[in-house]
């Protein structure tokens, strides 16, 4: 997914950036490394031993430089196992054991060791990281402390008057474990935020995508649904009362109309739903199906939030009710009982429930994230829709009340 946030470039720069200063850091951290274990162990080893720990040490160093883009992958793309990664452990260990047997060659050559269990420890996870780090420690210290109790006495009795050098360097062979680990540790949490990051802007994409969906189901099934109901009742009509019939044709284009305009308004994302006017309108459908129908919509403080949410829920209710029932009678009323708003659609002759469909749990949903509920009840051939919705607590209503409609003269219902 191609990031359009306006932070996003900068953050690409940032990443970038980091990805080359850890880069950066880690290999000079490698070159300091060597030439710090060159200096250092110059003239404590002669001969075949010294050139053998030389070549090794700069060996090293190499492969340990070209460790550092495993250093970098994913943290799941990286492994332990990688052949660059035993071929350091290897040279630097081979290092550390040449300079440890006797005469010992110094702390110095244990650099490149230092900076192998280092590498190690930002492929490995979790606990492993410390085993690996006390690991490192543990076998420079351990080598260390071999090689100077098999000094000869004389050069026991110097090393000791170097004491405080010695242990300048072993404090800096600790810290030289600990630095690739730092830096990379570093880069792989910004990695994971920012893979979070993608991955929450993808949701969120899903989210709207998930959202426009709804709302299109909402509008175009209850249109389509009365547009498939009127063009049947015209073709009806066609042959013994045109007259009637191109009323219906006429209604048919005027709803197409609508639906087309509600679909440009969910585009464009400012489709605004007055309540009392869906209930109209339903009713209106209602009764061009030849069902009777009353209308009552008695909250005139209803914010336009929820009111936008009790005309989707009107909308399901009468689209259920042409596709899945036979009445003839149907009731709406929206009113507020108590710390709640109540919308009560009732129809008789109910049809079967379908146990797939998609626009009560749609609707559920909708409802949810308004602390409200949905609820379906069969008593006989009548079914019951109730929305209950919580009226909000600063109780505001919205940019504009809902239109309410004239309470409608009761009429008898068959039950």
């Amino acid at each position: 997914m191609t990031d359009t946030w306006p932070g996003a470039p900068r953050v690409t720069a940032d990443l970038r950036a980091m990805r080359l200063f850890t880069v950066f850091s880690l290999g000079l951290g490698m070159l300091v490394g060597g030439v710090v274990q060159l200096v250092l162990g110059a003239g404590t080893a002669t001969g075949v031993r010294a050139v053998t720990l030389t070549v090794a040490t700069i060996a090293a160093v190499l492969v340990g430089l070209a460790t550092i883009p495993l250093l970098l992958r994913a943290p799941d793309e990286a492994t332990p196992g990688h052949l660059l990664v035993l071929v350091l452990l290897a040279l630097s260990g081979a290092v550390w054991v040449l300079a440890v047997l006797p005469p010992f060659a110094g702390w110095g050559w244990a650099f490149t060791l230092a900076m192998a269990g280092g590498v190690l420890s930002c492929l490995v996870r979790g606990w492993w990281r410390a085993a690996v780090i006390l690991g490192s420690w543990a076998a420079i210290g351990l080598g260390g402390l071999l090689g100077v109790l098999a000094r000869p006495q004389a050069a026991a009795v110097a090393w000791r008057a170097e004491a405080g050098a010695e242990a300048v360097v072993i404090s800096t062979l600790a810290l030289f474990t600990l630095l690739p680990l730092s830096a990379v540790w570093v880069q792989q949490v910004v990695w994971r935020l920012e893979h979070a990051r993608r991955l929450a802007s993808d949701l969120a994409v899903a989210k709207e995508r998930l959202r426009f969906a709804t709302d299109l189901h909402d509008i175009q099934g209850h249109n389509l649904q009365v547009i498939a109901l009127k063009s049947e009742l015209a073709e009806r009509l066609l042959p013994g009362q045109p007259e009637r019939a191109g009323r219906e044709i006429a209604e048919i284009r005027r709803i197409a109309q609508v639906a087309l305009d509600d679909t440009r308004a969910v585009v464009n994302d400012y489709r605004t739903v007055t309540v009392a006017a869906e209930a109209r309108n339903a009713a209106a459908v209602l009764r061009s199906a030849g069902i009777r129908c009353t209308a009552h919509i008695g909250t005139p403080d209803l914010p336009v939030a929820l009111g936008a949410v009790f005309a989707v829920a009107i909308r399901e209710a009468v689209t259920n009710v042409l596709r899945h029932s036979r009445a003839t009678e149907a009731t709406i009323a929206l009113v507020r009982v108590a710390a709640e708003y109540r919308l009560t659609v009732t129809n008789n002759v109910a049809g079967v429930p379908r146990p797939d469909g998609t626009g009560l749990a749609g609707l559920a949903q909708r409802v949810a994230a308004r602390r409200g509920t949905v609820e379906t009840a069969r008593e006989d051939d009548t079914f019951t829709l109730t929305v209950r919705i919580p009226v909000p607590a600063a109780d505001t209503p919205g940019s504009a009340p809902q239109e309410p409609t004239r309470p409608p003269r009761r009429r008898g219902t068959r039950r």
